[in-house]
């Protein structure tokens, strides 16, 4: 696959994206005849890849900034699961272990832990979801919406879209 290919599939996938999560136009809304020019259809995909390219670099830098939060977002998910597991075995133990005692001693230990550990759990979470790096993960997804809503009422981006599309170029060659 070349490189404008992979460009073209790149800024196809992008923009179908941006189409599908902010939908159709308006009722209400005509296209602009400026997104059409002449020669659009005789366009080849690499033509159509090259025109989609300062789209693409418009959208790069946010799209790095949110996968790179999200890599980082995985990664400490990853941790705070290990982190709890050994706690879950145990409790997962305690909750076989009730069935052995006919004094119900040890269920009400075992609800007593479960419960602890849920509110421990949802605590954590909780400050979590209000720290600083949550609060910036959450804006740069914000900022990318926005950046995305815009770029849905570019008809030029659009056509191109479309041309790609009907082109066949967003399939892999």
């Amino acid at each position: 696959m070349t490189t404008m290919s992979r460009i073209l599939a790149a800024g196809l996938t992008t923009g179908m994206a941006i189409a599908a999560a902010w939908g159709a136009p308006q009722p209400g809304e005509t296209p602009q005849t400026s997104a059409t020019r002449p020669g659009d259809e005789a366009m080849t995909c690499e033509q159509i890849a090259a025109e989609l390219v300062p789209y693409l670099q418009l959208v790069a830098p946010n799209a790095q900034a949110i996968v790179v939060s999200q890599q980082r977002e995985f990664e400490h998910a990853q941790a705070k699961r290990a982190e709890r597991q050994p706690v879950h075995e145990l409790l997962a133990a305690m909750a076989t272990a009730t069935t052995f005692d006919p004094t119900g001693a040890s269920k009400r230990a075992y609800a007593a832990a479960e419960m602890a550990q849920m509110a421990k759990e949802r605590g954590e979470d909780a400050a979590e979801a209000a720290s600083p790096e949550a609060q910036k993960s959450k804006a740069q997804r914000e900022q990318m919406a926005a950046q995305a809503q815009a770029m849905q009422g570019d008809v030029r981006l659009q056509r191109l879209l479309q041309l790609g599309q009907q082109k066949g170029c967003d399939r892999k060659r």
